[in-house]
């Protein structure tokens, strides 16, 4: 066989031989982990990093959830730092703080060094959501923090394990800061045994092709993913594509925050800059720049779903982040909701300036954010509890060219999972009475997003809600002419003669047993102009009830009638000719609009 040929067909078996040890430690996880954000919503990712001469290189992940994985290189890098004259066979390391390799306090980094002969060559890493790392508000998310320090307990780079043993007092102080220990124990050892499988599985492997076989196709298949991405930006045409998005708020008081980009394409690499966006915000909306760097890559692999996705893809991608702004802050600054707000944000206006270069590519990749922790003693059990309830939100799926927006969430964020809504009866002292789609609120487009999601629970116990909501008004972006996704807000103690709506934030409020508590979960947006839906897809829409009949004569200009259950395609045919002739002129007294205010610009 051809030496050349031989080598591709090792590294491919190879490729995928990491990508199931991956798979594995996530299942590990899964099934050892104590808390329900890990065995039941999957909040969490695992991967495998290496060396790659100096350079730490992603080279294989589970199904992660992006934000998680992609920002572990820094992580690892940042172990690397700190201990690389110190590593031994059996550390463990643990990597939290926003400003030391990770993205926000919740989310820890368990990193395992996996070594050839004395030297490190692999990184075994799962990076999970704790449910409670101490801080002022139970579960982290504090809308009323305006520095680092009020977000939760902040841990340096930390060897915790050393030679296979526990290293106690680092420990005893870990556990100490969170009001769950139990659950956190549980959760961290379940993440250390996960890597420790992955670095068997990885020691199996090089000893069965051995350490130059193993490294070389490693090179091969960082090589293959970036060739394969060169040649897609190469196809895309040469120029500078602006966009501006706007998160909603800082929970600071300061709305319609700019997240700027402008992408320039040159040959076959490309240059994605923020110059132009907002300075650090006062509330937790700062996004550390591994989180930044994240969202661009969330943007490319989603458009380039036939390649590999490890550091081989990201090597023709440049990232430009202004210091001491939203994408890039500097200690103290707040960052508790960096992974979705604004990372939601810079996904959509980095998909939105690429939307000039690849239309047919682009679409929702993001996941929006109506999300709350509530926290009481079940009465049941006497048991101190934090929830992690994502049935509030478990939307943001776009229309994208060729589908509508499917099922929940977007597909980068497809890992997640919506808990099984029995399971939680079970765990928190509530009832759900609601969950479903809601009407005509699907995001109109020629392919339409997923509709907004209704869900309702009654309280059986007294407890404390926080409530954490962005993209009430500047929702999920739509894309080619369609439209964008509707908007997320909450209702507390529903029906009550306090009843509170919220569309940006709640501290800790007071929900009494028997209060009901309501959400709209918006979904992503649509894709392409709602007038070229196919008038046939609209009728099943009604049919399905996802669309009404005004809705479907407003949003597409489909005209059905009830009785026969069929389209009036003739009433249709001229219902949308009329709407083509308004839009026509409107655009015409746009332009003339536009053109006076130039004119008089001039003068």
């Amino acid at each position: 066989m051809n030496p050349e040929k031989n080598q591709q067909i090792t590294a491919e078996i190879v490729r995928n031989y990491l990508e199931t040890v991956s798979r594995e430690i996530s299942a590990i996880v899964e099934n050892t982990a104590m808390s329900p954000i890990f065995t039941l919503t999957h909040d969490y990712s695992c991967g495998i990093c290496c060396l790659h001469g100096d350079d730490v290189q992603l080279v294989a992940r589970d199904l992660a959830v992006p934000t998680h994985i992609f920002s572990t290189v820094e992580s690892v890098r940042t172990v690397l730092g700190r201990y690389r004259s110190d590593l031994r066979p059996g550390d463990t390391f643990l990597v939290c703080d926003p400003y030391m390799g990770g993205t926000h306090i919740p989310d820890w980094t368990v990193i395992r060094p996996v070594f050839i002969g004395e030297r490190p060559a692999f990184f075994t890493i799962v990076r999970g959501h704790i449910n409670d790392a101490g801080g002022p508000m139970p579960g982290n998310y504090n809308a009323e923090a305006r520095d680092i320090w009020q977000e939760g307990f902040r841990i340096p780079p930390l060897r915790i394990v050393r030679a296979g043993e526990p290293v106690p007092d680092l420990w005893r102080v870990i556990l100490a800061n969170t009001r769950t220990p139990p659950e956190v124990t549980g959760d961290l050892k379940a993440m250390i045994g996960a890597c420790s499988t992955g670095e068997r599985r990885l020691l199996d492997l090089i000893a069965r092709y051995g350490a130059t076989a193993v490294e070389g196709s490693v090179a091969q298949i960082l090589h293959h993913s970036e060739v394969q991405m060169r040649r897609e930006i190469a196809r895309w045409p040469d120029g500078a594509y602006r966009h501006v998005e706007y998160v909603d708020h800082d929970y600071a008081g300061h709305r319609d925050l700019p997240i700027a980009v402008t992408v320039t394409i040159a040959g076959d690499s490309l240059t994605v800059d923020f110059a132009g966006s907002s300075g650090e915000a006062a509330g937790y909306v700062n996004s550390p720049p591994c989180n930044s760097m994240a969202q661009v890559f969330i943007a490319l692999t989603a458009m380039c779903p036939h390649i590999p996705v490890n550091s081989g893809l990201f090597r023709p991608i440049r990232v430009v982040l202004p210091e001491h702004s939203i994408v890039n802050p500097r200690a103290p600054a707040p960052v508790g909701h960096c992974t979705l707000v604004p990372a939601t944000t810079i996904t959509d206006a980095v998909m939105k300036a690429l939307e000039q270069v690849a239309p047919e590519r682009v679409g929702t990749a993001s996941c929006d954010m109506a999300g709350n922790r509530c926290f009481g003693v079940d009465s049941r059990t006497g048991r101190f509890w934090i929830s992690s309830d994502m049935a509030g939100s478990p939307m943001s799926a776009g229309g994208a060219y060729g589908t509508d927006g499917w099922g929940a969430w977007a597909a980068t964020f497809s890992s997640l999972r919506i808990p099984p809504l029995e399971v939680f009866e079970r765990q928190f002292p509530w009832r759900y009475e609601l969950a479903e789609y809601a009407i005509d609120t699907a995001a109109p487009g020629r392919w339409r997003g997923a509709p907004a999601h209704h869900y309702r629970r009654v309280n059986l116990d007294s407890m404390r809600a926080n409530v954490y909501n962005s993209g009430y008004r500047n929702s999920l972006a739509g894309y080619a002419g369609g439209r964008r996704g509707a908007g997320n807000y909450w209702v507390l103690r529903e029906g009550a003669p306090d009843e509170l709506r919220a569309t940006e934030c709640s501290f800790a409020e007071l929900l009494p047993a028997g209060s009901r508590v309501f959400s709209q979960s918006g979904a992503g947006g649509g894709w392409g102009d709602p007038m070229t839906r196919d008038p046939a897809a609209v009728l099943e829409d009604w049919l399905d009830e996802i669309v009404s009949l005004e809705g479907a004569r407003r949003d597409y200009a489909v005209v059905i009638d009830p009785g026969s259950r069929r389209v009036d395609h003739e009433a249709t045919e001229a219902l949308r000719a009329r709407r083509r002739h308004v839009d026509a002129i409107d655009g015409c007294a746009v332009q003339e609009a536009q053109q006076a205010r130039a004119q008089d610009g001039s003068h």
